[in-house]
């Protein structure tokens, strides 16, 4: 089959128009009498219904205002800017994914239509990904001997549409640079990785990339490589974009400036020589600030025995050198395979933070000295009972979100700052 073979997807499943689930009440919420209560089963949101839409599968009318409580435990988050984020979970394998505009004083329930199954957890980056709160796409793997399914959405959650990658292994990664250029990166279980893009918008996706079964010339091998996982994708531009994968154990950074056509991997990125106490590694996603695009950070966590320390890869000319930054942060313990502890949080190439036990930790200058902010009441309380920390974004150097959960995985509380970490609530 030619590597440039256009995915259209079935006819049928193209035509196929997913009313979100927003303009139905959810079944698994009961209602609450006080926002501040709290219990085991989960976190109150104040959920407000959309505008309704042409729709007379569902009802329409729902109490506005109305206060429920949230049976979906939340397993990730998105901050799109001071004032608006994403926060999603699933309950009997029904997605539920909610959008607030008012630093979640109010949430909109925007999740697709219950019909499209999603019975693992959805992560940014990997199964969904927004751009802004009205442009966002989601990922859901093929089921049994089904095709992989991507749904789009252009008004904020409203409507969803579907498109489909008939050929698609297992997803690793979703990365979009505006309303109509994104790529999707599948991996199966040979390791052969194929990268698909679309260009308006994912209606229709083309395969880009594919990794060779059989090494056949000098030109099969700018692709990546079947060797190694691949864990993140990023594009800064239509052209330039950046994979990270696990060979081995090593982390490994694959660059392409053909939009995903040609890939090479960047061997100055990590030298293992500099490890020599490590038993083994993680790596992060790369990432690009807002501010400097040809500026990045890639973190790298190197374990050994059961505790785990972070460092960072930095670049200021767009991934074609990294130099590496040592944390000062001490060695955290592993408690167990299932625990991942998070890499610290950079919003620039100087400014970043860490959560060390119940202490957050503030660099300004590229992790070489931290310093402990003033203690939450608030946050300590919360991590004592809540003690893995599931995810920390800042968008800027004031407000910052923080999802944390409990060890058994089944309750979380998302927590929000707007004091650069010093004092913390419960969204």
């Amino acid at each position: 089959m030619k590597w440039w073979c256009k995915l259209t997807g079935c006819v049928a499943l193209a035509c196929i128009l997913l009313t979100a689930c927003t303009s139905q009440q959810p079944s698994a919420m009961t209602p609450v009498q006080e926002e501040a209560s709290v219990t085991e089963e989960g976190q109150t949101l104040t959920v407000v219904n959309p505008e309704s839409i042409n729709n007379t599968a569902v009802d329409t009318k729902a109490e506005e205002g109305k206060k429920y409580q949230i049976q979906t435990r939340l397993t990730d988050f998105k901050l799109l800017s001071e004032t608006t984020g994403l926060a999603w979970g699933a309950t009997r394998n029904e997605l539920r994914l909610y959008l607030t505009q008012d630093r979640g004083k109010t949430w909109t329930n925007i999740s697709p239509a219950s019909s499209v199954q999603f019975p693992n957890s959805l992560e940014f980056g990997k199964d969904l990904f927004f751009i802004d709160p009205i442009n966002g796409w989601i990922v859901r793997n093929s089921l049994g001997s089904g095709e992989a399914i991507v749904l789009r959405t252009i008004d904020g959650g409203l409507t969803w549409k579907m498109s489909s990658l008939p050929e698609a292994s297992s997803v690793s990664a979703i990365y979009f640079i505006d309303q109509q250029y994104g790529w999707i990166l599948t991996e199966n279980s040979d390791g052969v990785k194929t990268l698909y893009r679309t260009v308006n918008g994912g209606a229709s996706w083309n395969k880009v990339m594919s990794s060779p079964l059989i090494h056949e010339n000098t030109e099969n091998e700018l692709v990546l490589p079947r060797a190694g996982h691949a864990v993140a994708m990023t594009f800064t531009n239509k052209s330039n974009g950046y994979v990270t994968t696990l060979d081995q154990g090593q982390p490994k950074l694959f660059m392409t400036n053909s939009g995903g056509a040609q890939w090479k991997e960047n061997i100055q990125f990590f030298n293992p020589s500099k490890y020599t106490k490590c038993k083994s590694f993680v790596v992060g996603t790369p990432t690009f600030f807002s501010d400097n695009t040809k500026s990045g950070y890639v973190p790298v966590g190197c374990s050994k025995e059961d505790t785990m320390k972070f460092n960072g890869y930095f670049t200021s000319d767009s991934g074609a050198s990294w130099t590496l930054a040592p944390f000062g942060l001490p060695w955290q313990s592993v408690k167990s395979e299932d625990h991942e502890l998070q890499a610290p949080y950079f919003l620039n190439e100087q400014t970043g933070w860490s959560i060390q036990g119940t202490t957050v930790l503030h660099t300004t200058n590229q992790g070489k000295d931290w310093v402990a902010l003033p203690e939450s009441e608030k946050l300590t309380e919360v991590l004592l009972e809540y003690r893995e920390i599931v995810k920390m974004q800042f968008y800027s150097e004031s407000v910052g979100w923080l999802l944390v959960s409990k060890s058994d995985h089944k309750r979380s509380l998302l927590l929000q700052t707007q004091d650069g970490g010093i004092s913390w609530r419960v969204l």
